[in-house]
């Protein structure tokens, strides 16, 4: 009897599950610029974080929510000049050219050459000018792939992620709700704002929802969102399937560090929590109980009606 309720309530437990997950299509989920590696450091097990501790403060997969930047330089501190800039982007972000996900045919998105990289003023530094106008110094803001016209009215390339795809019209149910995510650390700026512009040129701009950062830990690894309404990233074609497309544009002038691993559209909020250890077996098996005893007490209901 007990092997009986313990299956039926692990039943009842999957049938939950996938009753939660039945509002999404089968096909598409998210389409995302960059990749998600831990800013290219991947699990970053042998770098410290700021104030001597470990970078990946859970242990647990590549550096990510709750984690931190590498303090390269081990100074216990995470700024411009300060010898933690950083670049670990692949030939393919460096190209522009990195998307991830499944579900979507791309269409030409861009944005990756912004991931992976120390966006600060020591590592990416702009033209200077004399009074009369001529370049004073040529520093290496070519070289590292970005444009002068990427740094106007700003201490630092700011990222545009711009998405452009399509989406098969089995593989996504219209006016699901949308969220732009992003995974940033070192992030100091208090009312983060992205400006979207649409398929038909309009503009509006959104709040950054992120993750705060109550401890004021230097280079603190975040995650951040803006719900979007599926019309305002999809129009649905002459076939019935779905054209995407969406630019982001960061906006935090007076950041002078600031790093990204991804930016995607997604079904799913990101989420804030970091990491947490597998539970114990004893806390699984007071999970099961605790259904088998729910769905024990139904029965007895049922069988007294």
């Amino acid at each position: 009897m007990l092997k009986k309720l313990f299956t039926i309530a692990a039943a009842s437990t999957i049938a939950t599950v996938a009753y939660a997950n039945a509002a999404q299509a089968a096909g598409f989920n998210s389409i995302t610029i960059g990749d998600k590696d831990g800013f290219g450091y991947g699990t970053g097990v042998d770098y410290q974080g700021a104030y001597g501790g470990d970078a990946n403060i859970d242990g647990r997969g590549v550096l990510g929510v709750g984690d931190l930047l590498p303090d390269l330089n081990k100074d216990e501190t995470l700024a411009k000049g300060s010898g933690d800039d950083f670049d670990n982007r692949s030939g393919m972000e460096k190209g522009n050219s990195l998307i991830t996900g499944s579900g979507f045919v791309d269409n030409g998105s861009s944005g990756s050459k912004f991931t992976d990289i120390s966006l600060s003023t020591t590592f990416i530094k702009t033209k200077k000018y004399n009074d009369n106008g001529r370049i004073k110094n040529n520093y290496n803001l070519e070289k590292k792939g970005f444009t002068q016209e990427e740094v106007k009215d700003s201490k630092v390339p700011l990222p545009g992620f711009n998405f452009d795809f399509s989406v098969a019209k089995g593989d996504i149910i219209k006016d699901t709700t949308m969220y732009f995510n992003m995974l940033f650390g070192d992030y100091d700026v208090k009312d983060a704002k992205v400006e979207f512009t649409n398929a038909d040129g309009d503009t509006i701009t959104k709040q950054l929802t992120k993750q705060k950062n109550n401890k004021g830990q230097d280079g603190l690894i975040q995650a951040a969102y803006v719900e979007l309404n599926f019309a305002e990233i999809f129009s649905e074609n002459a076939n019935g399937d779905f054209d995407g497309y969406l630019e982001a544009k960061i906006i935090a002038p007076d950041e002078p560090y600031l790093a990204f691993d991804y930016a995607e559209l997604s079904t799913d909020k990101v989420s804030f929590v970091q990491a947490q250890s597998v539970p114990e077996p004893t806390a699984i098996l007071g999970f099961i109980a605790f259904g088998a005893y729910g769905a024990g007490s139904a029965l007895k209901r049922k069988k007294k009606s």
